[in-house]
């Protein structure tokens, strides 16, 4: 039965339950709404409408409480309920007045609303997430999801979760299991007091072509994809139109200021890209065309992303390939550096519940990491959201036997695992360099003694191959970001 045709107020344009709305600048937002309403006989009625905390039971602000909405003889109504403050959970409810009446005939509402940001989830399987293992990862009321079914829930895992998913370009064949992004989302709302919402977009094995199109005009099929449904999620049901109970169409205002900008984006993606030369060669070049077309696509020019560094690969890598993934990371480490609003995080400490997947308790490091970036880059809060980096390498003056490596952001100061620092690599134009003897010197330098003097075009690398041993890291416990093929100074 059409709610139309019952007693009371319906709802036909508006936010959906659990639906997560991006506040604006001024940190609040306007809720547009519109729908039908009948009274009983020929009376006339008039629609109200109010925004409650669903957790105390009283209107939010006192601007909240009943208002008239612009009721039509036609019996529809519409209203924007103005100025609504980040937070939430809010309940929004409707009933009818009658003239000389007392009583309230009920109406809709709108349960577990939110205004706070919307955070993309991109990039392919590790994004998707196949994490095995027990964890304590729990859903919390505050952090919603757009799941694929094209409907908003209370997040829960897996969020990549295909059932009654509306478009194919989104289904992942394997079984998907824990990601790194609910324990993400609240450890943001903790830090924030905001609601955060979800919004899925990765697709399992993708390799950064089909993100980014380089040479070919027009969006390419997985980045077309995730601005439809990033376009899904942030919409208010299409509120430039409304269909009337009676079949007819009438136009509406829509909302006096619009939804502000997503707050950011979570990528984990790279690892088809180690499989062919040609693509971890190009992967610079084609993410900087990613980033460009994903802002310009949300007419968001400083939208902020979390990228995940590569993890290693464990068994599963062909003969060949190793060198590919430090090529791959070492260009998602220097996006850190070259494109404004975008953090870098490392992963190659997580553990794997596979060969190539993070476990669920490797997501839950890569979590808590990204949200620290998140909180830095994004909200300005202190945390330590830049993680240890390549800063500096240069030759000891007057030996070209010697190297000195600096690093940044380093929490504390560097330390050796189990006492060996076996991962650094040194090359020139004659090959590979093998290493005599190592040493930290200070917080944040490393002395590197080769073999044999280096030649021309001297380099070094950290991490480079496809399964490196993490055997440095900061107070924070945390490794390096890995580097690969960085020159060395020889002034």
């Amino acid at each position: 039965m059409k709610r139309a045709s019952l007693i009371g107020v319906g709802i036909g344009q508006g936010p959906a339950d659990w639906q997560i709305i991006q506040r604006r600048l001024d940190n609040s937002a306007d809720i547009p709404l519109a729908g039908t309403w009948l009274a009983p006989g020929d009376r006339l009625g008039k629609v109200e409408v109010r925004l409650v905390d669903e957790t105390r039971q009283c209107p939010v602000t006192g601007n909240l409480d009943w208002s008239d909405a612009d009721s039509n003889p036609n019996h529809t109504w519409r209203h924007v309920i103005e100025n609504v403050p980040a937070g939430g959970p809010y309940r929004l409810e409707t009933r009818l007045r009658l003239d000389d009446d007392p009583w309230r005939l009920a109406g809709d509402q709108i349960h577990y609303l939110g205004v706070g940001d919307l955070w993309i989830i991109a990039g392919d399987d590790n994004a998707l997430g196949f994490g095995r293992g027990f964890v304590d990862d729990p859903p919390e009321l505050g952090v919603h999801l757009f799941r694929l079914s094209e409907r908003w829930e209370l997040a829960s895992h897996p969020l990549h979760d295909s059932t009654a998913i509306r478009d194919g370009n989104f289904f992942s064949p394997g079984s998907a299991g824990h990601s790194p992004w609910l324990s993400f989302a609240r450890r943001l709302r903790k830090a924030t007091g905001l609601p955060i919402g979800l919004i899925p977009a990765a697709r399992e094995a993708s390799p950064l072509e089909v993100w980014h199109n380089r040479k070919k005009t027009g969006n390419p099929p997985a980045l077309a994809n995730l601005l439809h449904l990033v376009h899904l999620a942030s919409s208010l049901h299409d509120f430039s139109k409304f269909s009337l109970h009676d079949g007819a169409i009438q136009k509406l205002e829509k909302p006096k200021e619009p939804p502000g900008p997503v707050a950011g984006c979570v990528w984990y993606q790279g690892e088809a890209d180690c499989r062919r030369e040609g693509w971890a060669r190009s992967y610079g070049t084609g993410f900087r065309e990613f980033v460009e077309r994903l802002r310009n696509g949300l007419a968001a020019p400083c939208l902020p992303l979390v990228v995940c560094q590569l993890n290693r690969v464990v068994g599963v890598a062909r003969a060949g390939e190793a060198n590919l993934w430090g090529l791959v990371r070492e260009a998602q480490r220097a996006a850190g550096h070259d494109l404004d609003y975008l953090a870098v995080v490392p992963t190659l400490d997580a553990a794997l519940s596979d060969g190539i997947h993070n476990s669920a308790s490797g997501n839950l490091l890569i979590g808590e990491r990204a949200a620290n970036s998140a909180l830095g880059l994004v909200y300005g809060k202190d945390a330590a959201w830049r993680f240890p980096d390549f800063h500096d390498a240069w030759l000891e003056e007057g030996r070209r036997d010697r190297a000195i490596v600096e690093f940044s952001h380093i929490s504390g100061e560097l330390r050796p695992v189990a006492g060996e620092m076996p991962a650094f690599g040194i090359a020139d134009a004659q090959g590979g360099a093998p290493i005599r003897k190592i040493k930290l010197i200070g917080k944040n330098r490393i002395w590197i003694q080769v073999n044999r003097e280096l030649g021309e075009k001297p380099v070094i690398s950290l991490c480079a191959g496809h399964n490196p041993v993490i055997a440095l890291v900061d107070d924070n416990n945390c490794p390096p970001l890995a580097f690969s093929g960085i020159a060395i100074r020889e002034d």
